[in-house]
């Protein structure tokens, strides 16, 4: 167990310490979301008050997870609030909730609950355990050693951000532990048919044909070992899309046997696009995304860029040719 765990606990027995922010990173996930839920419902136990706080869409698959009893607030509705505590999840570094910068800072106390090895310690108190499935694991793990018990809103959401960040548990993050606390959430019998077909059931029609438009871009590299995709603005305005979801985009393309990598590189807004790479085999994408500016795990990694498209596409593959050629 993490060594810094009593710290924590420490934090949240105190009496100073009532109002607590929890900050999920932008552009969502099931771990950033499921660990933000586990995190309120771990603080109720405590008798605290928890806010989820998010400026950004949920994915569709996600939205199951919250109800009355947990939500997420805007800056807006929070900003009068003092807090004592703020609890950053899944966040690799402070840019990943740069819009609600400034509630982090004003918080007396900071905490960074994190997995991904390119973590830059940007709190007052880090618990970061790279070698997790998940945040959602280091969730439970805090769980586990503070003897709190799981009600079935935070086992449910749990589940999730462990599943969900270890692709069904087909990804090699996952380790003998995840299955063990895995086990200990189904105990608490939530619906777990229902949590499947939320995730992965249920796509919507505009999903499917946003699919088909991306899987049109592919275009091989390296010998067929790159695959690089893409969603451009224009590709959005002709689908005419408010809203979209990516989710398992870049899996499923990794999946295509003689691929090692995959790149999709998605407009966001602005002249902006986000970069996101997998990895099929050894190869470290993070090593990749961190000379970007970026970070994530050895398969699992991503950046943001302002060039233009076809220019990041060239620099990037020119990146993964250089790191697969000093490889061999």
């Amino acid at each position: 167990m993490f060594s810094n765990v009593e710290t924590f606990r420490d934090l949240l027995e105190s009496e100073s310490v009532q109002n607590i922010l929890i900050l999920p990173h932008n552009m969502p996930d099931g771990d950033t979301l499921g660990s933000a839920i586990g995190m309120y419902h771990l603080l109720t136990h405590y008798n605290k008050k928890g806010y989820i706080v998010l400026n950004d869409d949920i994915p569709s698959n996600l939205l199951f997870l919250f109800g009355q009893d947990v939500r997420c607030h805007t800056i807006s509705e929070v900003d009068t609030i003092e807090f004592d505590l703020c609890v950053a999840v899944d966040c690799g570094e402070t840019k990943l909730f740069e819009d609600r910068l400034p509630l982090f800072k004003r918080a007396k106390h900071r905490v960074n609950i994190d997995h991904h090895k390119t973590n830059t310690n940007y709190a007052d108190l880090n618990i970061i355990e790279p070698a997790a499935s998940s945040t959602g694991e280091m969730v439970c793990m805090i769980y586990n050693a503070l003897e709190i018990p799981y009600n079935t809103r935070s086992a449910e959401a749990l589940y999730a951000a462990i599943v969900t960040d270890t692709g069904s548990f087909r990804y090699s993050n996952t380790r003998p532990i995840t299955f063990e606390i895995c086990k200990k959430l189904l105990e608490t019998s939530f619906d777990f048919n229902r949590l499947n077909v939320e995730i992965y059931q249920n796509k919507s029609y505009e999903k499917v044909l946003l699919l088909n438009k991306v899987f049109e871009t592919l275009h091989l590299h390296i010998e067929g070992k790159c695959a690089v995709i893409k969603l451009t603005h224009e590709m959005i305005e002709t689908l005419g899309l408010s809203e979209y979801d990516t989710d398992g985009i870049v899996e499923f393309v990794r999946d295509i046997k003689g691929i090692e990598v995959v790149v999709f590189i998605r407009f966001i807004g602005g002249n902006a696009h986000k970069i996101s790479m997998r990895s099929k085999y050894d190869f470290d994408v993070s090593a990749i995304a961190q000379f970007f500016k970026g970070g994530g795990h050895t398969k699992a990694a991503g950046f943001k860029s302002e060039l233009a498209l076809d220019e990041i596409e060239r620099q990037v593959v020119e990146s993964i040719r250089d790191a697969l050629e000093n490889q061999r």
